[in-house]
């Protein structure tokens, strides 16, 4: 359940050229300028279709086509590895100065709702990119609506045995050089990106035994890139996350998610044909509809939603009924009684 991959940019595709000058002279969304360092994932992704097309100038007519039908956007975006590059110590990773000006700009757009969705705790991503009306952490166990706190109650009451696994992971794996251990409270992560690579398989091996023994069935682990994810053993994703989301916005709202691991692909599944889903990354297998190289790219794409985007949506609705949907439309609701306890954050 990972938020982290790299990206790389061999300066050899057609980035998105404008075809109309009045409304997309700035629009260069991939993206062929970006030189971010290819890594590979050394975990197995889930079975995937095929590689997903780089995002290009001849997919303008579609994107205008579909925002043209939409009554309301919603834009959910992962962090590390969309908004943030990846970096080697991730309590270092940051959103790059534009990727947090155009998320800016979205949040300021009236037809427009804003969702981050990331594999970080939700007191960790919150720190990182201010602005969005949402947040959905712990790769959506936990869900943050304007003031409205919400967490899954059976992650809730596996918290602590997260935590004994852990604590033993930390003893356990004390000895390898360069692994970190994460406690997200809800999920943890154990971090290999600078583990010689020679001693991977011992950590994975190592992790393994320790979340059999002291978690059971309860909890389970997950691959991601350079990481391995532990989390409870529930039927629940980003993709639930943007379920919900999207559950409480008008109808005829159109979701658009942007994200660049394995977690994500329950989020691209989520958007059905009438929704937008862009990869970040390589050319790898993908459920999503598009694909963009890097974080420097998605700014390009936001840059252009929050400028000749924004002004597309609900332009059908607004042709036949005179009506404009606006943020504080009283149809967009508090967070949805979807679990059946919703806990509040300690």
């Amino acid at each position: 359940m990972s938020d982290q991959s790299a990206a790389t940019d061999d300066g050899s595709d057609t980035s998105i050229e404008s075809t109309d000058a009045s409304t997309d002279t700035d629009i260069d969304a991939g993206i062929g300028t970006d030189t971010d360092e290819t890594t590979t994932d050394d975990s197995p992704h889930e079975t995937p279709l095929q590689p997903p097309p780089l995002l290009t100038g001849e997919h303008l007519p579609q994107l205008r086509a579909t925002l043209a039908n939409a009554t309301h956007l919603l834009v959910c975006l992962d962090f590390d590895g969309t908004l943030a590059p990846i970096v080697d110590e991730p309590d270092a990773a940051a959103p790059t100065t534009a990727n947090e000006t155009a998320v800016a700009g979205l949040v300021d757009a009236a037809p427009v709702t804003t969702a981050i969705v990331s594999g970080r705790s939700l007191a960790d991503v919150r720190t990182r990119i201010d602005g969005p009306r949402i947040y959905a952490g712990n790769h959506g166990l936990e869900l943050a609506w304007n003031e409205t706190v919400a967490v899954h109650p059976v992650a809730h009451e596996r918290a602590a045995r997260l935590e004994t696994v852990c604590e033993a992971l930390e003893t356990v794996l004390g000895p390898i050089p360069n692994v970190r251990i994460e406690n997200k409270r809800l999920t943890g992560t154990v971090h290999v990106r600078t583990v010689p690579p020679a001693a991977r398989p011992t950590v994975r091996r190592l992790t393994r035994t320790i979340v059999d023994r002291f978690g059971g069935d309860e909890l389970d682990i997950s691959p991601g890139k350079r990481i391995l994810e532990i989390g409870p053993t529930i039927d629940w994703g980003k993709g639930d996350a943007v379920d919900v989301i999207t559950s409480t916005l008008p109808d005829g709202t159109v979701p658009l998610y942007i994200g660049d691991d394995v977690t994500d692909e329950s989020a691209f599944r989520a958007i059905d044909a009438d929704g937008i889903s862009i990869r970040v990354g390589d050319d790898d297998p993908s459920t999503a509809s598009f694909r963009v190289r890097s974080p420097a790219a998605v700014a390009r794409v936001l840059d252009w939603l929050g400028t000749a985007g924004v002004e597309l949506v609900g332009q059908r609705t607004q042709s036949l009924s005179g009506t404009e949907l606006w943020n504080d439309d009283p149809r967009v609701g508090p967070i949805p009684e979807r679990w059946p306890t919703p806990v509040a954050n300690e």
